[in-house]
């Protein structure tokens, strides 16, 4: 569904609840890709969203990658497939997404600024794992986290799970990497998205977990 101008989210989760998710931005460039997901079905819902669009494979000219987990990740060569377009990451997931699925992707530097929706700029916030990244979208005053924050349905947020995490420790310090930036809205892998008063509530998240 369209949760802000030109930003489509798709819920990937069996049970509809926002528990894990990508993203589909439309943008006069072409359509820009956040992750991948992991299975068939989200490959199917990917489908559904750029039909909803009005929009096909053909359309997307850049698929973009948090970072290297499996959910994120293991659609990435049949995506390559289907659009052709280059798949991006931060320099230090680059190789590590290619060695596990087996696809190029092409390195990006810290605040590497891409032409698309105005601008998407990448923000590399360690932890989770080496390359973990969120982006930026000044246009939509949003920032797309990935899997930087974790939350629920109902929008409680809380640091990402260390289990999931190469250093949790890291993970949840680096967060106010976000807060350097203005934007109003939060849209994350795993949780309901924050649409208006998002900085404060990662404010907040901040402080309680220093």
């Amino acid at each position: 569904m369209q949760t802000l101008s030109g930003i489509y989210t798709i819920d990937n989760s069996e049970k509809k609840d926002h528990g894990m998710e990508c993203w589909a931005l439309d943008c006069a460039e072409g359509v820009v890709l956040i992750d991948g997901g992991m299975t068939p079905q989200h490959i199917d819902n990917i489908a559904a969203e750029l039909k909803a669009m009005k929009r096909t494979w053909g359309d997307v000219r850049l698929i973009l990658v948090t970072h290297k987990h499996g959910d994120h990740t293991k659609n990435l060569p049949q995506l390559k497939k289907l659009t052709s377009a280059p798949i991006k990451a931060h320099k230090l997931e680059a190789p590590l997404i290619e060695k596990a699925v087996g696809v190029e992707v092409q390195p990006l530097e810290d605040g590497a600024v891409l032409p698309y929706c105005g601008g998407i700029q990448l923000i590399w916030v360690p932890g989770h794992s080496e390359g973990n990244s969120s982006y930026y979208l000044k246009k939509q005053n949003a920032i797309i986290a990935g899997d930087t924050i974790f939350g629920d349905e109902n929008s409680n947020l809380i640091t990402p799970p260390e289990k999931y995490c190469l250093d949790a420790n890291q993970a949840a310090k680096e967060i106010d990497r976000l807060l350097k930036y203005d934007f109003d809205n939060l849209l994350y892998t795993h949780g309901k998205d924050i649409l208006g008063g998002a900085k404060k509530k990662v404010e907040e998240l901040v402080a309680r977990t220093r």
